[in-house]
């Protein structure tokens, strides 16, 4: 009954969701567009997402995705002890063009998924299995509440809206695994990792104005960005 439950109310998440849809993305202009990944050998036009294959070739599998229904297996060497399951349009090209996407976090007891922004899309976190710390940090020169934190704990069932391009976090304070499936009204909402962006640039930020920044040595900066740099291309 609980997972019926649950169901229904990811359904209705994602029904407020595409409703929304014209904040983000830009009205599609047909039923469907499914995105062609294939490479165009010299082609060197650039789009605005991705072009349409021939919509006579479309079937219902194009339609379907399987890529989100198992739990992510977390190893003792991941860095987060969490993982993202993405389904943007370049991994269901039949989300091209309909201002919509999925992802899925798996999270066991202690796991984070780091600060970061989606700076092209809104997201909604609904909260399958376990509970969640989550949160988001209003811009700092918004007047009414500059860098002020919104958060709490997130129990299965429920779910927490993130404003477009705010900083966000989730993570697992509970003793049992956790799980999530998010909606974004963008089918390729961007993500920018902050310690990834600021520490696994490539080429690297000068460490002299990262160690102002944060007000740490120049040292520490160089030891993160090493770290950081070899986890580069892991959310693509």
């Amino acid at each position: 009954m609980d997972s019926q439950k649950n169901l229904m109310l990811a359904l209705f998440v994602f029904g407020l969701v595409a409703t929304s849809v014209k904040a983000a993305d830009p009205d599609p202009l047909q039923d469907f567009c499914i995105a062609d990944l294939s490479p165009k050998p010299g082609c060197a036009a650039h789009m605005n997402g991705y072009p349409c294959k021939d919509p006579a070739t479309a079937t219902a599998e194009d339609f379907i995705y399987k890529g989100l229904k198992s739990p992510s297996i977390i190893t003792p060497t991941n860095p987060w002890g969490a993982n993202a399951k993405l389904a943007f349009a370049r991994h269901w090209p039949a989300l091209n063009t309909l201002g919509v996407s999925l992802v899925r976090l798996d999270l066991i007891p202690g796991g984070v998924i780091a600060p970061h922004t989606h700076n092209l899309a809104t997201e909604i976190v609904f909260v399958t299995s376990g509970e969640l710390y989550i949160g988001f940090v209003a811009n700092s020169d918004d007047v009414s509440a500059p860098n002020k934190l919104f958060a709490g704990m997130v129990k299965a069932g429920e779910a927490f809206v993130i404003p477009r391009g705010l900083v966000h976090f989730q993570m697992n304070k509970g003793v049992a695994n956790a799980s999530t499936i998010n909606f974004l009204n963008s089918h390729n909402p961007g993500i920018s990792f902050l310690p990834l962006t600021l520490f696994g640039a490539l080429p690297p930020v000068d460490p002299a104005t990262l160690a102002r920044s944060f007000g740490i040595n120049q040292t520490t900066v160089t030891a993160l960005q090493g770290a950081w740099s070899r986890l580069n291309g892991v959310f693509v």
